[in-house]
């Protein structure tokens, strides 16, 4: 065995080997991977962790994408959603006002408005001319006089009618209606009866067609015990739904409280749902409260409602792999940063419903995850900026200088070649060994055969002695033991070569 990988395994019978931290369904058996993309979002696949964490992730901000500065949009925009499609990004959003001072402007009704970008990195406004306002259509409204919320999706339902592309949920007084649209621009109601009437709603209320389940989904907010939760439903046809049901989160936080879901399945692993709910937090007054920037605002705010100048928002992520049981990190994913103005407010860290992957601000670099969230929520000057987040970088398996081992279950797979993404520093590495079920090295696929990997790729094929092929083993049961130093592992995926 090489030097190295003798230092990893003395090391690690040396050390304690770390509890995982929470527990994913045991699989009854190999799980078949196919050839999709695997994250360490959980420990469904890990089997055993030495000197090893699974490591949240937190998205870096970037410039501000827009300012919500039209008549029409206000100090309350919120509840974005964004779709790549056609080499373009589009985007939906609430343009909504809240006077809480006479010298401002007066509260409006809410508009849903529209921007689309070519990059995902500059917006603009298009004059839509659909909606008048004021006596002008000079505007990017596309629907107006809506209750609360209004959250537009693509239907990739192979059935749907060209007039029904788009769909969406839009909160009434009595419940959701169903809307539908043949361009995401020009808008009907899909009759005037809510098609969803249990729950609360005034949140951001996502379906989507599941194109694995081929049936819709909801995620729509309502209480227990006082408490805001999450809550799903099913349709086959987007009108008749079943009666939400309560999502199931662990490990269970009591009297955690969650505003928006942004619930999807991962594009690049689309087994998992990624969600990434809004926490919201009520607090007292106290110094701390008021030593938190604007308070003279915030006594304002206060003044409509006191939970109003109190409450305060993070984001937070969880995942799960059949869309009801959910692994939520207690951590906050979404932070609100350093105190500045407009910051440390309820409304703060709500990220648009929709990943996008967008290029890099480095020349030559992989395109990135990005984020738009809102800031400055309750001032006039209410913006939006982009936050970034390496591809599949959601959690990282992360081990230390001095090394560490992680083993996964058994499991088997199709494809050609072993891809890692990956990063480690410049003094770091990892190996990799495919093992039987028993953990047994497999002759060719050792770690004293694996050539030495350092770097910092999103799709890097792993070699044994310079060979690449994995295809002998499709079928087989069998394990990867990862030895890894000042490093982190974020997906693997059997696949074949490119073509």
């Amino acid at each position: 065995m090489r030097w190295l990988s003798c230092l990893f395994v003395a090391g690690l019978m040396a050390g304690n080997c770390l509890s995982l931290l929470f527990a994913a369904d045991t699989p009854a058996g190999p799980v078949a991977i196919g050839s999709r993309r695997e994250l360490f979002v959980d420990d469904f696949l890990i089997e055993r962790l030495r000197n090893v964490r699974l490591e949240l992730q937190h998205p870096v901000p970037q410039d501000i994408s827009f300012a919500c500065d039209q008549p029409w949009e206000g100090n309350t925009c919120i509840y974005f959603r964004i779709i790549p499609e056609s080499g373009k990004y589009r985007m939906w959003y609430q343009g909504a006002h809240w006077q809480l001072d006479p010298a401002e402007p007066p509260t409006h009704p809410y508009h849903i408005c529209y921007a689309e970008s070519t990059d995902g990195i500059t917006w603009t406004k298009p004059n839509l001319g659909l909606i008048e306002v004021n006596g002008s259509t000079q505007n990017n409204i596309v629907v107006t006089g809506i209750y609360d919320n209004f959250t537009p999706f693509r239907d990739e339902n192979p059935n749907c009618a060209p007039e029904a592309r788009y769909k969406a949920l839009g909160q009434s007084r009595d419940g959701l209606i169903a809307w539908q649209s043949p361009d995401g621009l020009r808008w009907t109601r899909l009759g005037d009866q809510p098609v969803i009437r249990q729950g609360a709603f005034d949140s951001q209320n996502v379906g989507f067609w599941d194109t694995h389940e081929n049936r819709y989904r909801a995620y729509v907010r309502d209480f227990h015990d006082g408490q805001r939760d999450i809550r799903i439903a099913y349709s086959d046809d987007f009108l008749s739904w079943t009666t939400p049901k309560r999502l199931t989160l662990t490990p269970e936080v009591p009297r955690e409280q969650y505003y928006t879901n942004c619930i999807d399945r991962y594009h690049r692993a689309p087994h998992l749902f990624l969600g990434f709910p809004v926490r919201y937090v009520e607090r007292k007054w106290s110094p701390s409260m008021r030593a938190l920037p604007d308070l003279a605002h915030r006594e304002l705010r206060a003044k409509k409602e006191e939970r109003i100048g109190t409450a305060i928002t993070d984001g937070v992520f969880m995942s799960s792999r059949d869309g009801e049981n959910f692994h939520r990190w207690n951590e906050a994913f979404l932070r609100i940063g350093p105190e500045r103005p407009g910051s440390w407010v309820y409304g703060d860290c709500y990220p648009a419903h929709g990943l996008v992957e967008t290029p890099s601000k480095l020349p030559g670099a992989p395109n990135e995850l990005s984020f738009y969230v809102a800031e400055q929520y309750w001032r006039t000057a209410e913006t939006i900026r982009r936050w970034t987040l390496r591809v599949d970088g959601f959690v990282a398996a992360k081990a230390p200088f001095e090394g560490g081992e992680m083993l996964t279950k058994p499991f088997t797979f199709t494809g050609q070649r072993l891809s890692l993404n990956f990063a480690t520093s410049a003094a770091g590495n990892l190996f990799v060994e495919l093992t039987d079920s028993e953990g047994e090295p497999l002759a060719g696929y050792s770690l004293d055969d694996c050539d030495e990997i350092f770097g910092d790729s999103l799709d890097r094929t792993i070699s044994w002695r310079g060979k690449t092929d994995t295809s002998a083993l499709i079928g087989q049961t069998v394990r990867l033991r990862f030895l890894l130093r000042d490093a982190e592992l974020y997906s693997f995926q059997f696949t074949d070569p490119n073509p």
